[in-house]
């Protein structure tokens, strides 16, 4: 039997979902199909947000990377902004850490700012992201 031309393996909802995702400009991601020996482990990098930094304020990684950063904040409300890679959370007081994934698409230095403001040094709360070139 199929559905819409597809093997009866997959549901009408696998089909729609990724239907819309054609749609919608998406792309259709199957991770039945990754390797487990190929897929890259995360490089973890733990962060604490304070008025008015990051520590450490300068993480490197290599292109490539899948990178998750484990962020926590030693006081009031912050936020992780990397533009580049589309990185955008809101980190809460309290100390509850915030995981964000993401991977390395492209070597460069890119700025890691604070997305929420924090107080009269809200602006000077930056960081660095080094992504140096996989050899």
């Amino acid at each position: 039997m199929t559905v819409m031309g597809v093997p009866s393996i997959f549901s009408k909802a696998t089909v729609a979902v990724a239907g819309t995702a054609l749609l919608l400009g998406g792309t259709i991601v199957s991770h039945a199909q990754q390797d487990p020996a190929t897929a890259s482990a995360p490089k973890i990098i733990e962060i604490v947000a304070t008025r008015f930094a990051f520590e450490p304020a300068e993480i490197e990684v290599t292109e490539g990377d899948h990178v998750r950063l484990v962020v926590k904040s030693a006081d009031g409300v912050h936020g992780l902004e990397i533009k580049k890679f589309r990185v955008q959370k809101k980190i809460p007081r309290g100390g509850d850490p915030v995981t964000i994934d993401f991977v390395a698409g492209a070597a460069g230095s890119f700025p890691i700012v604070c997305s929420e403001y924090c107080g009269d040094g809200h602006e000077d709360m930056k960081g660095t992201l080094v992504v140096s070139v996989r050899k």
